[in-house]
């Protein structure tokens, strides 16, 4: 009932959870603000932001110390201009167009400097064996290790059997060019700015912005929209370096999708299934008004500065657009709060057209959830058994742990 009648303060820095310096909780919660302020606010639904975590960074996580060990190494990338994938580039053009603005590629089409995204990275091989001191360092970093630790308590992929092959969570590394004025895409119509389209997350996911690039000298195209440089929540982009994010609520989902459907028939946009996970948009500031005036939906509008942790409530559409070249690291987790969503999700997401790179089960939440009420079920059932049993004497029920290999349990990946 409180979650219901909650009324949201939709301005951005309302998401900064600061730390109180007369309070004695923020030591207890390595210097961060307490457990229980996160979760009030989790419980709700609401997005969270963390401040300063770069201060508890040990390493340097910008664009030098890989180019050094990966810059050879041969890339997927995107385009966000267009969005067309481009596979011929290595790492080290990608971090030398990070550093240097004038020197990004020129799209082979347009002969304009592309908008480079570098998302997933890296793709095939996991965070921890491909960088371990950098997986360390970001781990300890991290605040409310209940939730995103892979050990945590309050995540609930902990309880993925063992025998299984487990979903990939993370952390990956998410970079991408920026500039500060809006720049338009193949359709000279429309301002985009925007270097990841409206969509929603299958899970909860915390995004941390390690390293902020420079800017100057990636404003001078002759598509940069100079007029939009004011923001109307934000003020003068200038003097913002970092990323804006539009989070909106989950309840506001199906008003947001009543909005694309009008937009794509006024654009004569083809939606073959949902606009939200097909990412087909990014609210400009007149789609953001529109979604205001006539349905009434706000969402929260901030900059992500340099050390700040988003974290961001399974379902909650977003998206985001650099004002600066930006180097971030995420990482995935499953709460109890929104384990529902998660489950809701899976299901939408197995309507999708066979081939939509939604549509399959790559959570595999019900898996977790199985063998998380197993856990929590055998880890309650000593203190129900009969009171004639010896004290001391084990219980007779089988209390095993669930995520050992057992013969009755091993269905249970591919029959959920």
């Amino acid at each position: 009932a409180e979650a219901s009648t909650h009324q949201p303060d939709f301005s951005g820095e309302s998401l900064r959870l600061r730390t109180d310096p007369a309070s004695g909780d923020a030591e207890e919660a390595g210097g961060f603000p307490p457990l229980g302020c996160f979760r009030e606010r989790w419980q709700r639904g609401e997005p969270v932001v963390v401040e300063n975590l770069h201060r508890r960074l040990k390493r340097k996580w910008g664009p030098h110390g890989f180019l050094q060990r990966f810059g050879a190494e041969q890339v997927q990338m995107v385009d966000c201009r267009d969005g067309k994938s481009v596979h011929w580039l290595t790492l080290a053009h990608f971090f030398s167009g990070y550093l240097l603005p004038w020197t990004r590629a020129l799209c082979p089409d347009t002969f304009r400097r592309m908008m480079l995204k570098l998302k997933d990275w890296p793709p095939d091989q996991d965070f921890r064996s491909k960088m371990p001191e950098y997986f360390d360092d970001l781990m300890q970093a991290l605040p409310y290790p209940q939730y995103t630790r892979r050990d945590g308590v309050l995540n609930l992929a902990k309880y993925f059997p063992r025998q299984c092959v487990p979903p990939d969570l993370g952390p990956k590394m998410y970079n991408a060019f920026g500039q500060h004025a809006a720049w338009r895409g193949m359709d000279p119509n429309t301002a985009k700015g925007g270097h990841t389209n409206l969509h929603c997350d299958i899970s909860d996911a915390v995004n941390v912005l390690v390293d902020v690039g420079r800017s100057e000298g990636a404003d001078s195209d002759d598509d940069a929209d100079e007029a939009a440089l004011h923001d109307e929540d934000l003020g003068c982009l200038r003097e913002q370096h970092g990323a804006i994010w539009d989070i909106y609520r989950w309840e506001d989902t199906d008003a947001i999708l009543s909005l694309l459907h009008k937009v794509a028939r006024e654009r004569d946009v083809e939606i073959t299934s949902n606009p939200i996970h097909d990412q087909l948009f990014y609210l400009d500031a007149a789609l953001r008004r529109r979604l205001r005036d006539q349905y009434g939906v706000r969402g929260w509008r901030i900059v992500q500065r340099c050390g700040d942790a988003i974290f961001l409530p399974a379902g909650c559409p977003h998206q985001v657009r650099n004002l600066s070249s930006c180097v971030k690291v995420a990482l995935d987790f499953v709460s109890p709060e929104n384990a529902h969503r998660c489950v809701q999700l899976t299901d939408e997401f197995a309507k999708l057209p066979r081939g939509h790179h939604l549509s399959e089960d790559k959570l595999q939440v019900k898996t977790m959830l199985l063998h998380a009420m197993a856990h929590i079920t055998e880890a309650l059932l000593p203190e129900v058994a009969d009171p004639d049993s010896s004290a001391g004497q084990p219980p007779s029920h089988d209390a095993r742990d669930p995520r050992q290999p057992t013969e009755e349990r091993a269905p249970l990946c591919s029959s959920v």
